[in-house]
């Protein structure tokens, strides 16, 4: 498969990449900067012969959007998979965030995968396996105390998965929304938890890999993945 995945330096989208990896013939993906992953990038490129990257900053939206789908169509000509993993958080009160905050919040956690898909469309419909894979959050089911606009933003970005779904049916794009709970990844850096409380970025790279070992006509709509003794929440 052709794969094409966001926030791939870090955290869950480096560990889904190599997860994945051997089922690639071409492996492309994107992050915010390249300045302090040369390592993970060495990784891939030794792991995968044809692996492509390129920087671009997901806030940009639309711009980074067109301009990641000119660069993958100048390196492939269908993308079979597409992994919509990149996101971040902003801690605060709703009644005192600010409006470049939410907006930010907003076009990273949310439109810019929107955008993306517009952008990603062409490629996709030129595979014969299409599958979309948006990674939500538990935090769009239920309320979030400890960061309330990330999970406004993924409240939204489930709404636009489900229609997404719908919309798709008739080109025979399967897509997908899996919502982790709690998982180590940069988010949790310095909390004093033990190891074994949240999930490991490999959980949910495990469940990706397997949802695309399914038949042509299977679709996992949607999946929810939690620690086994809960959710941090409060």
């Amino acid at each position: 498969m052709n794969i094409f995945i966001t926030g791939i330096t870090r955290g869950m989208g480096a560990k889904i990449a190599e997860y994945l990896i051997d089922d690639c013939q071409v492996l492309l993906g994107t992050s915010k900067t390249e300045q302090g992953n040369e390592e993970q990038l060495n990784n891939f490129s030794s792991l995968c012969e044809k692996f492509y990257y390129m920087p671009q900053d997901l806030s940009l939206g639309t711009q980074a959007a067109n301009n990641l789908a000119t660069w993958a169509a100048s390196k492939v000509e269908k993308v079979d998979c597409l992994v919509l993993n990149a996101g971040f958080y902003i801690e605060g009160d709703l009644d005192k965030f600010s409006e470049e905050d939410m907006r930010k919040n907003l076009e990273v956690n949310f439109l810019v995968n929107h955008f993306l898909v517009q952008a990603f469309l062409p490629l996709i419909k030129s595979s014969n396996k299409k599958r979309i894979i948006i990674i939500g959050s538990t935090a769009a089911y239920e309320p979030y105390p400890m960061v309330p606009s990330y999970g406004i933003a993924k409240w939204a970005l489930r709404g636009f998965a489900i229609n997404l779904r719908k919309e798709m049916i008739k080109h025979r794009i399967g897509v997908t929304f899996i919502s982790p709970g709690a998982t180590w990844t940069d988010m949790w850096e310095g909390e004093d938890l033990p190891r074994n409380r949240l999930l490991e970025p490999s959980d949910i790279a495990k469940m990706i890999k397997t949802t695309l070992q399914l038949s042509e006509q299977a679709v996992v709509e949607e999946l929810i993945i939690r620690p086994m003794e809960g959710d941090f929440h409060e």
